[in-house]
């Protein structure tokens, strides 16, 4: 069953234990014969006999800060919840990850946790061609399986995967009252809207999909707590699917953990001067699968296991082939630098302008490119002509042609 307002207190002192995961939590549980929820009842003398220390226990038992915060928050909104590690509604894909979060704050349709997912992550500053592409493979995932797609809110590739869920959802129900397929985990407290400029599509999402968070309400973004939730949307997930990104980004983060939890990792490719692609690339390179449809993810998930219940695929013992492995042993340690002051983002960003970004790796007509800047022909021409000398783009009888960012 859902967590009580009762057991709130107990459940987030469990989160915040020093030096203490879920499988020591468990580990102690089946020592003394108890439940997690009833870890507080044992005796201190008990849990001294095997190893904790007093300021662990002194977490277990005092007041959490967040406590009544996570009760005025629950009783806001009836489609709030909170779910223990120990409720039936935990997600059993998720249990299967080395530190699985104790705790999952739900807003919208948690029932979504349930369904058999597809991880789609990617660039915070995609090209036009990068965004196109997720729309059109989003939708054709949706179209022909039961997936259910899972992002983490940020910019780009992120908004634009669930988007085209919701999107999808539209089209197919012809109605406001849709039943959008997507989950958005949060790298902040469920209750904060980060980025900012994403609070109508989260409200899309809590209405219509699910907005999951391990965080209690009022939590604010930091670079230590993206990891955290790159690891969720992998776990999460079947297969994780990178459509661009560089290689110093957090996409490569959660395709890493998508190899060591045993998922699949599939990656879109692209121009080979796309300089947003080189993590792609390099994923390709070392195993994972490449994408260019829906189909091939389907070949890998196929949709005889789609079909089964999450439980009985994360009870399948994750393959581990030696593309696999090659792929989980070249990644990076992963570190904790994703987060709300990025660097890495600010050096995707800072050298582009809005007219070099309008021109594609393959030829992009005036017309297009004047479209996607909003600025009339003629100024254009002299823009185009200085990056042309400059040596980004070249022009061509059909248009324009991006050379390098």
């Amino acid at each position: 069953m859902i967590i009580l307002e009762q057991d709130i207190r107990y459940w987030l002192a469990l989160t915040t234990l020093p030096n203490i995961g879920i499988k020591t939590l468990l580990k102690t549980a089946s020592i003394c014969s108890v439940t997690l929820s009833e870890l507080a009842q044992v005796d201190t003398s008990r849990l001294q006999s095997i190893g904790w220390h007093t300021e662990q226990i002194a977490c277990l038992v005092a007041p959490h800060p967040f406590t009544q915060k996570c009760i005025d928050w629950l009783s806001g909104d009836n489609n709030r919840t909170i779910i223990s590690y120990q409720c039936k509604e935990y997600p059993d894909q998720l249990k299967q990850i080395a530190q699985a979060p104790l705790l999952l704050f739900a807003a919208g349709n948690y029932e979504l946790l349930s369904k058999p997912q597809l991880a789609v992550v990617g660039s915070r500053a995609p090209t036009y061609n990068s965004l196109a592409n997720t729309n059109t493979l989003v939708t054709e995932v949706l179209t022909q399986s039961d997936l259910v797609i899972t992002s983490g809110l940020a910019l780009g590739i992120d908004a634009q995967s669930h988007t085209a869920a919701l999107n999808f959802s539209q089209c197919l129900h012809n109605t406001a009252m849709l039943s959008g397929r997507t989950i958005a985990v949060l790298g902040n407290g469920i209750d904060v809207i980060y980025p900012k400029r994403h609070a109508t599509l989260s409200a899309q999402i809590r209405q219509n999909g699910l907005l999951v968070s391990e965080f209690p309400p009022s939590v604010m973004p930091s670079p230590k707590l993206f990891p955290r939730r790159n690891r969720i949307i992998s776990g999460l997930s079947l297969g994780t699917l990178v459509t661009e990104a560089r290689i110093k980004s957090g996409s490569l983060i959660t395709a890493k953990y998508a190899i060591e939890q045993g998922r699949e990792v599939f990656a879109m490719p692209s121009n080979i001067n796309n300089k947003q692609a080189e993590g792609c690339h390099w994923l390709i390179k070392q195993g994972a699968k490449l994408c260019e449809c829906a189909q091939d993810i389907f070949d890998e998930l196929p949709m005889t296991s789609l079909k089964t219940t999450q439980k009985q695929q994360a009870e399948k013992k994750p393959k581990q082939n030696l593309a696999t492995i090659r792929l989980l042993d070249s990644v990076e340690p992963i570190s904790h630098k994703d987060g709300a002051n990025n660097h890495t983002q600010q050096d995707e960003t800072k050298n582009s302008s809005l007219l070099l970004q309008a021109v594609d790796f393959d030829v992009t007509s005036i017309d297009v490119i004047a479209k996607r800047t909003g600025q009339s022909i003629s100024a254009l021409f002299v823009q185009l002509l200085e990056y042309e000398l400059r040596g980004f783009i070249t022009s061509t009888s059909e248009g324009y042609l991006k050379l390098r960012d």
